[in-house]
């Protein structure tokens, strides 16, 4: 893992796997509570998320569209725009937030099946926990 970005709420975001050249690496959350989760395949993927749901976290806690950065449009009523500026000069493709959702959720249902979860031991000499689990029989489940 190469941490790669760090955010104001104390998280860092990782990069996963090792580089090759044109390859693609998944990108890593973990937060400042002993949580990680997948968030995207690569860090294109992981660039167009934080751009599109700048509120990607309160996603795995269960919120949805339209409450979902509904606080941060509030804010910021220019996101939009703004994200659609940011994405041209960045060379990444447009996505609304439906798409950004479920590429999301998809990657964080990965995090465990796949391996990604790291054991980074606390005090306690705990794992990580996962930010989004699988329940048996029901797709996924906020946390």
């Amino acid at each position: 893992m190469e941490a790669i970005a760090g955010c104001n709420a104390g998280g860092t975001h990782y990069l996963c796997g090792p580089a090759s050249p044109g390859g693609s690496r998944p990108v890593l959350y973990t937060d400042s509570e002993g949580r990680a989760t997948l968030i995207a395949d690569s860090l294109a993927e992981a660039l167009t998320l934080t751009i599109t749901l700048p509120s990607w976290h309160d996603a795995l806690a269960g919120f949805r569209p339209p409450t979902l950065n509904a606080d941060y449009l509030d804010a910021h009523p220019d996101h939009p725009a703004v994200r659609h500026r940011l994405l041209a000069a960045l060379g990444l493709p447009p996505a609304d937030d439906s798409e950004a959702l479920d590429r999301l959720l998809t990657a964080a249902a990965r995090t465990v099946t796949d391996g990604f979860l790291p054991y980074v031991a606390d005090e306690e000499g705990s794992p990580f926990e996962p930010m989004l689990e699988l329940l048996a029989g029901q797709g996924l489940a906020p946390r």
